[in-house]
């Protein structure tokens, strides 16, 4: 194995990808432009795939969830990062892998948030701190799943393995807030967190929650969130399977802008639609039955709220049929007004203000923010994998997540030891910028001395230079 143990080989691929993703084919000729051979002690040229590929191989999957305890761990206990407020979400990554490779399991055609539906995926669901003012989110559990498992049976699959993630962390769960979205809950997901210690804040779907939504309307009552945002809210506790609940129901005027313009756009997708059949039935030319064409009627209106905002009407018969259709503005007005935009959260934390649960819940814009590094092209690089068995593909997406925690703490050092004001991505390129040289020197036996030095640090001002511990 070259001389390296498979944690060392782990350990420069997981640094690699942190930096710069590469294929593994790719790692060597990369790393030759680095000093990073230098510093690992290893030529970097002999790190081939064949050399990662049997490393990787040698990795149990059931040792991977002590291997990401043990690291989080030192992370949190080294760092003196809290764990209060968790966040938890799942997402799928597009494979390569062909269709007929049977070996890996894993991977499978589903509903693609990249939009690459004639890919298999593959499913992760990563639960990370909250973070906070100068704290970023720390993964604190990760989970590959089958790609075609819908997110709400994988989130029921989790809960006991978040369990015990949060007992191997040493903290009290009585103290621990899980954080997650709709698309995590059902009655059975609930009861089972209904079960456990930790507490929790969620979202339900409005359409689940009509009664709840027309009476929080005339009871809307504005919150400031901050001197720069003022939003309506209702809050209220009732049964909800069973179970006493907190419940907020907040008007978002973004997510009421966003889903506006997409009722509007399946609204004239759909008079569009109604258009072209209104004039194949004017020119006669029209063979389907009636029944034919009020099922693909029904079908156009569904989902979207059409059937509310759209009147169709089809009169005669045989190939004297016509079609007239209206639009209610005045329905897609009110439908704005009372409907759209409304998120419903639900909590057991009873004594947090208003405030607090809101705060809880938009906490999730930091676990997807993770995965959109995750997605990062340039760096980490989760998607897409080339790897064609399912340990490899759990080994590998350990290193991506490994990668993200040690780019997350090379930040966090940098915020909090030198005052650091940009991204991760804006550090890390200027990083890349420093360069080290050799330069050669001659001396009085003729002979010339070899010394090494950074070309420059212009990018990086001292204190920041200090606080990562850049030789000089």
């Amino acid at each position: 194995h070259d001389g390296l143990t498979v944690g060392q080989s782990l350990t420069l691929a997981a640094v690699g990808r942190a930096c710069r993703a590469t294929s593994k084919r790719g790692f060597g000729p990369w790393a030759e432009t680095t000093t990073l051979g230098d510093l690992a002690g290893v030529d970097v040229t002999r790190l081939t795939s064949q050399h990662f590929w049997d490393q990787m191989h040698r990795v149990p999957v059931a040792a991977l969830a002590a291997i990401e305890a043990a690291l989080v761990e030192r992370v949190l206990t080294h760092f003196a990062l809290p764990v209060d407020t968790v966040l938890y979400d799942a997402t799928n990554f597009f494979t390569f892998l062909a269709t007929t490779n049977a070996r890996a399991t894993l991977p499978a055609r589903g509903h693609n948030k990249q939009k690459r539906h004639d890919l298999r995926q593959v499913g992760v669901a990563l639960c990370c701190t909250r973070g906070g003012p100068g704290d970023p989110a720390i993964p604190l559990f990760h989970q590959v799943y089958g790609g075609a498992r819908p997110d709400v049976r994988v989130f029921a699959d989790v809960l006991p393995l978040l369990r015990e993630r949060f007992v191997a962390l040493g903290g009290g769960l009585e103290g621990i807030t899980v954080v997650y979205d709709k698309g995590n809950v059902s009655r059975d997901t609930q009861a089972t967190v209904d079960e456990l210690p930790f507490h929790y804040v969620a979202a339900l779907t409005a359409a689940s929650q009509r009664a709840l939504m027309t009476e929080a309307t005339p009871q809307f009552a504005p919150l400031v969130l901050s001197p720069e945002e003022t939003v309506q809210v209702y809050r209220t506790r009732r049964l909800v399977w069973g179970t006493e609940r907190t419940l907020v129901v907040l008007v978002s005027p973004r997510l009421q802008q966003g889903q506006r313009r997409g009722v509007e756009q399946h609204l004239a997708k759909a008079v569009r639609w109604l258009d072209q059949l209104q004039a194949t039935l004017a020119r006669g030319q029209q063979r389907r039955a009636r029944a034919t064409i009020e099922a693909q009627v029904a079908e156009r209106l569904r989902g979207q709220h059409l059937r509310e905002i759209l009147d169709v009407r089809l009169a005669g018969k045989g190939r004297a049929l016509t079609l007239t259709y209206t639009i209610d503005h005045a329905a897609l007005d009110r439908l704005a007004r009372e409907w759209l935009g409304r998120l419903v959260l639900m909590t057991d934390q009873h004594d947090w203000t208003t405030a607090e649960i809101i705060g809880a819940y938009r906490g999730q814009a930091v676990v997807e923010g993770v995965f959109r590094t995750l997605k990062d092209p340039l760096r980490l690089a989760l998607r897409p994998q080339y790897h064609w068995t399912d340990q490899k593909l759990h080994v590998h997406a350990l290193l991506c997540v490994v990668a993200y925690l040690l780019a997350t703490l090379v930040h966090l050092t940098a915020v909090r030891d030198a005052g650091y004001g940009g991204s991760v991505e804006t550090l890390f390129d200027q990083l890349a910028t420093i360069r080290r040289v050799e330069v050669a020197r001659p001396t009085a036996r003729g002979r010339s001395r070899r010394t090494q030095q950074l070309e420059t640090l212009a990018p990086l001002d001292a204190r920041l230079v200090a606080a990562l511990g850049i030789p000089t």
